[in-house]
């Protein structure tokens, strides 16, 4: 199954790929993550990448192409995936379906995660991460055990550069300007599920199982 999660910065596609990855048994592909550890690691694509994530805008086609590319050749590849945070350019999608169509692997839905600007701001600002492993958390919806220390693996929390106001207002400007119009897009050539996010997690992951005819465990 291949899933594309689409919406603006801090409508929960992170979140609810995660869970559709684990209930799958296929990988969540995000774009974001793959940059962040280029970043970490001072590759030439990471330190190309840099300085348009910093400033919040969309990192050019060649570089997030490449990642991509790369990723979903991989063997845990073979029986799915789910694309977070690509393609975000409708010559992105272009490329994705080229390179799907050439591989004959089908896009089985768009998820169309939606949230009102101010409330995403409002839930950016708050957003936490674990640099060492990449859990995500929320100060006020998605505390950890321990203020400031990852669940997961102990690591300390921090507030990424990108998840500051100003920066958060200039992706929304950045994603209504050149994003969003991918929506009409993908009505026109794929199935696209409409999910309105909730402020709890759970809510909107059962909306959204629903609406692709997955059975939720919880």
């Amino acid at each position: 199954m291949v899933l594309v999660m689409f919406g603006a910065p801090g409508v929960g596609k992170g979140s609810q790929a995660s869970i559709l990855s684990r209930t799958l048994t296929i990988p969540h592909i995000s774009t974001g993550d793959l940059l962040r550890e280029n970043v970490a690691k001072g590759t030439e694509l990471g330190n190309k990448a840099k300085g348009y994530m910093d400033s919040g805008a969309l990192v050019p086609d060649d570089i997030t192409i490449g990642l991509f590319q790369e990723r979903i050749r991989r063997d845990d590849c073979k029986n799915g995936f789910i694309l977070d945070g690509f393609p975000r350019t409708l010559s992105q999608a272009e490329y994705l379906d080229a390179m799907l169509k050439a591989e004959s692997i089908p896009i089985d839905a768009v998820v169309n995660i939606s949230l009102d600007d101010e409330a995403i701001v409002a839930r950016l600002c708050g957003r936490r991460v674990c640099p060492a492993c990449n859990e995500v958390y929320h100060i006020l919806y998605n505390k950890p055990s321990k203020d400031g220390v990852c669940d997961k693996c102990g690591g300390d929390l921090i507030q990424r550069v990108d998840d500051s106001e100003a920066t958060i207002r200039n992706r929304l400007k950045v994603y209504h300007a050149q994003t969003q119009s991918l929506l009409a897009y993908y009505r026109s050539t794929r199935n696209v599920v409409d999910v309105a996010s909730q402020e709890e997690i759970t809510d909107t992951t059962k909306q959204m199982f629903g609406l692709l005819n997955l059975e939720y465990k919880g």
